[in-house]
């Protein structure tokens, strides 16, 4: 699941305990969200879309996602992009 993801080494050692690791690769144009509850961890990526559009939907995102009780998952991250920037969004697994 981490592999790839930045700072793998040190979200590795934080997944059994909640934690939210959220990260805009600039270069890749890629966010990625990694979220665990402690017993349960999930990774999204999304890609394709750009630096403005990313950070309109990081406020959103965090406040969602602490209602969601830390339950990422690819169908929320799809919500909150069509929700906070009117974009069709298509899940790739």
């Amino acid at each position: 699941m981490l592999a790839g993801a930045p700072h793998a080494d040190e979200i590795r050692g934080r997944l059994m305990e909640p934690l939210l690791f959220q990260h805009w690769d600039e270069p890749t144009q890629r966010a990625i969200w990694i979220a665990s509850d402690g017993s349960q961890a999930r990774c999204v990526t999304v890609t394709g879309l750009t630096t403005c559009e990313m950070a309109d939907m990081w406020v959103s995102f965090n406040e969602r996602l602490s209602r969601a009780k830390f339950n990422l998952s690819p169908q929320l991250v799809r919500e909150i992009i069509e929700a906070e920037i009117d974009i069709s969004v298509a899940l790739v697994n």
